[in-house]
């Protein structure tokens, strides 16, 4: 991955580029899941990599901290709460709108866009996409250690 290098307080992309990254689509499956403890599962759908996915909850939040772990120095958008019991339709809806938008904002971001944690985030069909996550995000550092311009800026310091 090779950082954009330029002025960094110019726009490098407009809004319209941004929004042509991707389209990302979070359905809700309707049935829950689950023989004691019952969990929702959401088909997620992308454009770009022509794919459509099941997701839980969790895997959201895996592919949160793994984003988080890449990329520290970037502001990664938040998920939606996660409630325990009760959770009513109301909810579940209101929950399903804000992992679209998640992943979205995840999705057009310049940097997020082209690394291989979304890709894998959207495209693998595979039961255990939490652990192929974990495994592609422990190959590489953080951001900061893998960045041309701040491996040089340490030398000033």
């Amino acid at each position: 991955m090779q950082m954009p290098q330029g002025n960094p307080l110019l726009l490098s992309h407009s809004l319209q580029e941004l929004l042509a990254r991707d389209t990302v689509q979070v359905e809700l499956i309707p049935e829950k899941k689950g023989l004691f403890l019952k969990h929702v599962e959401y088909e997620v759908s992308s454009q770009r990599f022509k794919s459509s996915v099941y997701r839980r909850y969790n895997d959201f939040v895996v592919f949160q901290e793994m984003l988080l772990h890449k990329f520290p120095y970037r502001m990664v958008p938040a998920l939606p709460p996660k409630r325990m019991l009760g959770a009513d339709r109301e909810f579940i809806e209101a929950r399903r709108r804000a992992l679209k938008r998640f992943v979205n904002l995840v999705a057009r971001h310049p940097l997020f866009s082209e690394d291989v944690v979304l890709k894998l985030f959207l495209s693998f069909s595979g039961s255990d996409v939490q652990n192929k996550l974990k495994e592609s995000a422990q190959c590489v550092g953080d951001e900061f250690m893998n960045c041309k311009l701040a491996t040089r800026a340490k030398v000033f310091f």
